[in-house]
């Protein structure tokens, strides 16, 4: 296809982004360092890294991670698997960060049009590298357990999607207890799973809008410098390097290693994020009449963080939850 050569081309300028991104910040932490060396009584202000921060932050590294194979060898090998099974990307709502440009965007709707597929074609594109990659990357445990329910792709099954499977009337606050009691009688460290077991609803909503397809340098001047601190939960750091070790072998990348020493990428990354109120994720959905089960984050009038679920007709991405919220319609209000 003559796509391919041309992405293929873009993976060399662009896989290298997570490299940049934390070669750019020790750049700025060896400033700093230096800095206050020479300027002892410089302020300075602590920030702590607990989980919800650690999490935000090992999200974001994730996000910029993953993208650039996202948009280059995952989306040849996507084109290439759709073409000899003769699909077409399908025509729905691009969720989550997906809708960033056109390459993410294609990739996110031709990988739904290949989740559609029954395992009944396996034997026309088993042969295929470009099969054997995207199916490596879809039974990642960086997603859940692969559950193929008779599919050519598997869908990840998080402690999250679990949960949804073992309750009958669906609620935030049960939702996410549920998960965590599921997450904490497995050995689960996916994305989500991670989330699930620090039993926060804002970060179980932030991380699942990052892997839907799937289931900075210092202040420099006279403003105050970060100090970061660990305060990261040993199950949730021993788990995460579990995560970070199979995403960096998966994609020859290097997220950092989830320790004290590294708290300063991981508060850093979080702070990058900024607000992450009006991430929007279809969590799930009935079956007749069509209905999509949402939550969304908002921030109320004391600033304080939550998270929305909402039943609608409509299928509700962040882009659309987003564009609500400038109204001053927050959370519930923001639906119409």
């Amino acid at each position: 296809m003559p796509e391919y050569d041309d992405t293929k081309s873009q993976l060399v300028r662009h896989v290298s982004d997570l490299a940049r991104v934390l070669a750019d910040h020790r750049h700025g932490q060896a400033f700093m360092r230096d800095f206050l060396e020479r300027n002892p009584k410089h302020p300075t202000e602590e920030r702590i890294v607990d989980d919800r921060v650690f999490l935000l932050g090992l999200d974001e590294l994730y996000r910029t991670g993953i993208k650039p194979h996202e948009r280059t060898e995952l989306l040849v090998a996507a084109r290439e698997v759709a073409s000899t099974l003769g699909l077409s990307p399908t025509d729905v709502p691009v969720e989550g960060y997906y809708g960033e440009d056109d390459q993410l965007r294609e990739y996110f709707k031709l990988m739904r049009a290949l989740q559609k597929v029954d395992a009944s074609a396996r034997a026309r594109v088993a042969s295929l590298r470009d099969f054997q990659r995207l199916s490596q990357v879809a039974a990642s445990p960086l997603f859940g357990e692969a559950a193929f329910g008779g599919m050519l792709f598997p869908v990840g099954r998080d402690p999250l999607a679990r949960a949804l499977d073992s309750i009958g009337k669906w609620s935030v606050a049960e939702l996410v207890d549920a998960a965590h009691r599921i997450v904490t009688e497995s050995d689960d460290y996916s994305l989500v799973g991670l989330a699930c077991l620090v039993r926060d609803p804002v970060v179980v909503t932030a991380l699942r809008e990052s892997v839907v397809v799937y289931a900075a340098a210092a202040t420099m001047g006279v403003g105050t410098l970060p100090l970061y601190r660990w305060r990261v939960s040993d199950e949730v750091a021993k788990r995460a390097a579990r995560f970070v070790a199979t995403f960096n072998a998966l994609f020859a990348e290097e997220i950092p290693a989830p320790i004290a020493d590294n708290a300063d990428y991981f508060g850093a990354a979080a702070l990058k994020v900024g607000d992450i109120s009006g991430r929007c994720v279809r969590i799930a959905q009935s079956q007749s009449p069509v209905k999509y089960y949402h939550w969304a984050i908002f921030s109320g009038a004391d600033k304080l963080l939550g998270v929305h679920e909402f039943w609608h007709e409509e299928l509700w991405t962040t882009a659309r939850y987003r564009k609500a919220l400038p109204e001053n319609r927050v959370g519930p209000a923001a639906v119409v």
